[in-house]
């Protein structure tokens, strides 16, 4: 396979990587706005910061391997489809139904990361950032699992 095969290949799968990303960060600064809870907010706002710089890194790469980036996400991404379906959810203001709603778009997202690896199209030192991408992902669960008792001690706003 020549350099430049191996390169769109990379690219391509980088591509996806980096539309799951942005459509990850968009859901969450969009998802901050509507969550009735504070610390949930907070917590959504330092995941769409981590996945901007993410998405910024996976561009960079792009773009050195002499391809554009498409940055603009995509409205037909699962990840995307996952905040329309937890917008709705929100009326509820039930922080663990919010929170299911989080993890299974992570989850989605982790998907995306790990066909990525299974392709086996990335350059050797591309799966190593898909890897620590997985990982950040992992972190953004963890967060969900630790938002549970803020979310028990915080009371809901007024409906």
């Amino acid at each position: 396979m020549s350099i430049l095969t191996t390169d769109l290949k990379d690219a391509a799968q980088l591509q996806e990587v980096l539309t799951r990303y942005v459509d990850s960060r968009d859901g969450y600064l969009q998802a901050a706005k509507l969550v009735p809870q504070e610390s949930l907010a907070k917590i959504f706002i330092s995941i769409a910061g981590r996945r901007d710089l993410i998405a910024a890194k996976v561009a960079q790469i792009i773009e050195e391997q002499g391809f554009k980036p498409d940055e603009d996400g995509s409205p037909e991404a699962g990840v995307h489809r996952w905040w329309l379906r937890l917008r709705d959810k929100m009326t509820d203001q039930e922080a663990d139904t919010i929170l299911a709603e989080c993890v299974r778009g992570e989850t989605e997202l982790v998907r995306t990361l790990q066909a990525a690896l299974d392709k086996e199209e990335l350059l050797p030192e591309h799966r190593g950032i898909v890897e620590d991408m997985i990982r950040e992902v992992t972190l953004a669960v963890r967060a969900f699992d630790s938002a549970v008792g803020e979310l028990e001690r915080e009371p809901l706003p007024p409906a």
